[in-house]
C-alpha cells in the first residue's frame, strides 16, 4: 500500500480516539471503560524534565486532571474552559493538571502545544501511555474530578463548572 493511501487512514483512525461526547459518572452501568473508583497516584515528568505526582496536588486541593493529545481538535477546543477554570478556581485551591498522553505525540509536540496556546497550567508528558492505561484512557479529552480524599467524581469530556464548584465545597 502507498504512503498517500495510508496517511488518510491513520488520521481516521486518531481521530476515532478525540470524541467530545458529554461526560459519564462512575455509577453509570453503561460506562464500559474500566475507570478507577480512587485515583491512582503517579509520577510523571512536566515539559522541563522535573518530575511530578498526583499526591503534591491532592496535598493542595481538589484536581482537575485532564488527558489531551496536541492532534486532537476537541481537546484544543476546551482550552479557553480550562485556561477560566484555572483563573477562576486556582486562587480556590483548584489544582489543575493536564496530561499529554502520549499517543502519537512526541515531547517537543507537547512543548509547542502549551506554548502556542499559552497553557498556565501545569502539563506532564506520558511517554509510553502507562498512566494513560491506568485511568482506562479510550478518548481524549478527558477531565477526572478528583477530591482530595482521591475519590473520582465525574469523568467528562468538558469543563463542568458545577462540579468544580461542588469540589471546592467539599473541602
Amino acid at each position: 500500500m502507498k504512503l498517500h493511501n495510508v496517511i488518510p487512514v491513520f488520521f481516521s483512525l486518531l481521530l476515532l480516539a478525540c470524541d467530545n461526547s458529554g461526560t459519564s459518572t462512575l455509577n453509570n452501568t453503561k460506562n464500559k471503560i474500566k475507570i478507577p473508583v480512587k485515583a491512582i497516584d503517579f509520577r510523571l515528568p512536566d515539559l522541563a524534565g522535573k518530575t511530578h505526582s498526583l499526591n503534591e496536588y491532592l496535598n493542595k486541593g481538589p484536581v482537575l486532571l485532564v488527558f489531551f493529545t496536541t492532534w486532537c481538535p476537541y481537546c484544543k477546543k476546551e482550552i479557553p474552559n480550562l485556561k477560566q477554570a484555572y483563573y477562576n478556581y486556582g486562587d480556590k485551591n483548584l489544582q489543575l493538571v493536564a496530561i499529554n498522553a502520549g499517543l502519537t505525540d512526541s515531547l517537543s509536540n507537547a512543548k509547542n502545544y502549551a506554548l502556542k496556546n499559552r497553557l498556565p497550567y501545569v502539563v506532564l508528558y506520558d511517554e509510553d501511555a502507562k498512566v494513560s492505561a491506568q485511568y482506562g484512557l479510550k478518548t481524549v479529552p478527558k477531565i477526572f474530578y478528583i477530591q482530595q480524599d482521591r475519590n473520582i467524581v465525574l469523568t467528562s469530556r468538558k469543563v463542568q463548572k458545577q462540579t468544580i464548584e461542588d469540589l471546592l465545597g467539599a473541602q
